[in-house]
């Protein structure tokens, strides 16, 4: 059999020899040396690109043995890294990722690369709040990142909401919202185009809901609508305004029905065949049972003039003026409206305490 490293014959039962085994393990030692070294700064790119390449026939090291070196090497990097960054990690990285000469898809295929670009690219973007670093240079520091190690939009739009939610975490530890740190909030979002009150669900916290909650209740509390549109299932009307959308919310509607019980007094005579004369009265009363059906799953729309609930099966429309109570409950609320014959609305799926805020402001817009 052919040696698998010198090509050599081997021995009917060995697929290499021993030294040419040993010699490979001590070359993919060295390599790893020779990495550790770079990314540390103990040597420049030049001498690392002159070692590779000369220590890759001597040492048997294949593309796919060099790969599975640098793949370590640059998690290793990618771990030790800490904010704030080096100003020499992407000329770094871009140096080490050029010496190599494999394919970027190569050394990514377990997304080892990502990673290092998504720390790389989110550790920028905490910088607006960390240390007051304005987007336009935030911008200019993560399209250094991209231009190095490419990374999806929907990696990036991941990075900006991871930053955002932390954000809101630590605003929201105390409970309280400063106006300085909704600003910087405001900046942020306006800066991204993000609308708080509708989050995509995938990056939707309860810190960051509760805060975009709270910035809309600030406006209405100074007799102003919401700036930031909201697209809706629903046709508003002239004046109105989408404060905020619940989803995968559960309407319950009451359905009361009606019948009679009781019984018959008096006795039965047999005029001829087929008729028969009763005697007495019927003495009975009706009972009423009622029940919440269940009318579907959907959306609920919050604006500053009705409730809307839209489903596949149903929309129904709540004018706030027509409501004689709310009961909140832990999980939704139930609404009392002004009707001949009313019906107990219970919405399900969401925590009351934004729409009972909203209900107490409506009034001063």
């Amino acid at each position: 059999m052919k040696c698998k490293y010198c090509g050599q014959d081997a021995g009917f039962f060995s697929h290499s020899h021993k030294e040419c085994e040993e010699k490979h393990n001590r070359g993919l030692q060295g390599m790893t040396d020779l990495m550790r070294r770079y990314f540390s700064g103990a040597i420049t790119a030049k001498y690392f690109t002159q070692k590779l390449d000369k220590n890759r026939l001597p040492y048997f090291l294949s593309d796919d043995d060099i790969a599975s070196v640098a793949i370590n090497a640059i998690k290793a990097y990618g771990d030790s890294l800490k904010r704030p960054y080096p100003a020499d990690v992407l000329s770094k990285i871009k140096g080490f990722l050029s010496s190599l000469n494999i394919p970027y898809a190569r050394l990514n295929q377990k997304g080892d690369l990502d990673k290092l670009s998504m720390k790389l690219f989110q550790g920028y973007v905490v910088d607006f709040f960390a240390r007051g670093v304005p987007m336009s240079q935030i911008n200019i520091s993560t399209d250094s990142v991209t231009s190095v190690l490419p990374l999806s939009q929907q990696k990036k739009d991941e990075a900006y909401f991871n930053v955002l939610n932390k954000a809101a975490d630590k605003f929201m530890s105390n409970g309280l919202l400063t106006d300085i740190e909704q600003n910087q909030l405001e900046a942020y979002t306006s800066s991204l185009g993000i609308a708080l009150n509708c989050l995509p669900m995938q990056y939707r916290s309860e810190s960051l809901a509760r805060i975009g909650q709270a910035m809309v209740l600030k406006d209405l509390q100074r007799g102003v609508l919401p700036q930031k549109p909201l697209t809706v299932p629903v046709m508003l009307s002239k004046g109105e305004c989408a404060l905020w959308v619940y989803d995968n919310v559960t309407m319950f509607q009451e359905k009361v029905t009606r019948e009679y019980v009781g019984g018959s007094r008096g006795m039965s005579y047999r005029i001829f065949k087929g008729m028969t004369y009763r005697t007495g009265s019927f003495k009975g009363h009706p009972v009423e049972r009622s029940s919440m059906d269940k009318i579907g799953v959907g959306s609920l729309v919050v604006t500053n003039k009705h409730f809307f609930f839209h489903c596949p099966t149903a929309s129904v429309k709540i004018p706030y003026a027509k409501l004689v109570g709310v009961t909140p409950y832990s999980d939704g609320l139930e609404v009392h409206k002004e009707e001949a014959k009313p019906k107990r609305t219970v919405f399900q799926g969401f925590d009351a305490w934004f729409i009972m805020n909203v209900l107490n402001q409506v009034n001063n817009i």
